[in-house]
């Protein structure tokens, strides 16, 4: 695919140096074609340009490359432009310099300047997936994420872009290739951490676990069903009656 060269630049490695492990861009040889033909001939590159990004922008990994491309047909179109204000130069036909300047500065505004913002906007999407990659990364050989459900809420992406995106991270050695992913997502964190919350005394790990006490029991008046007198009984035990004599329990 022509992309031996264009390796780094996209994740940040440990001491916030670039990593030679992700394409800067993944061209395929549609792309190619695309960029030849945007500045061989800028209307059809153009098509071909906006036919690709129909087709692959909804792939996070697409987006800087779909820019890419537009940027690359806009300063081909300024190039063949330029070459009509040459040809006017050189030709017979005379053509004042008023005229000469209009004409660039027309067709900077329409080329140059589209251009510029496309350039913008694939420095920007290049950023976002970086950032997206080292979340999945970090995720998954950190914090051992293996579900797809999980890694979704995490990065708020859907399970699909999960799977397209890991699957480029792995095409280029980013992750192990024979890593397993599972689909849906892991019940077993949402448990623990339930069982967490229903469990407010329970102690952090390596500390004793402490009871909740309980409450302490006192001496109480209960009437006698004899005589219907009332005795003090203490906690657990019986006594009798001060009166009759019968056997009063605590209760």
């Amino acid at each position: 695919m022509g992309i031996g060269n264009e390796l780094g630049g996209l994740l940040p490695g440990r001491e916030g140096q670039p990593s030679d492990s992700l394409p800067k861009y993944e061209r395929t040889t549609f792309d190619i074609v695309t960029i030849g033909a945007g500045y061989l001939f800028m209307p059809l590159g153009l098509a071909f340009a906006l036919v690709r990004m129909l087709s692959t922008h909804y792939k996070n990994y697409r987006k800087p490359v779909n820019y890419s491309l537009l940027f690359h047909v806009f300063v081909g179109g300024f190039v063949q432009l330029m070459g009509i204000v040459v040809n006017s130069i050189f030709s017979e036909v005379a053509v004042d310099t008023g005229t000469l300047i209009g004409m660039l500065i027309m067709f900077s505004l329409i080329t140059l300047l589209p251009a510029a913002v496309f350039a913008r906007s694939t420095a920007k999407a290049r950023f976002r997936f970086s950032q997206l990659a080292n979340q999945y990364v970090h995720l998954i050989t950190v914090e051992r994420v293996r579900y797809t459900g999980n890694l979704a809420d995490r990065t708020g992406q859907s399970e699909g872009d999960v799977n397209r995106d890991l699957l480029y991270l792995q095409k280029y050695g980013v992750l192990d290739s024979g890593l397993l992913i599972h689909e849906g997502a892991d019940a077993a964190p949402q448990a623990r951490a339930g069982q967490a919350a229903a469990s407010p005394f329970t102690p952090p790990a390596g500390q004793p676990s402490y009871q909740q006490p309980r409450t302490q029991q006192l001496p109480k008046s209960v009437r006698c069903p004899g005589c219907g007198a009332q005795n003090t009984v203490a906690p657990g035990q019986s006594t009798s009656c001060d009166y009759c004599g019968t056997t009063i329990a605590y209760s």
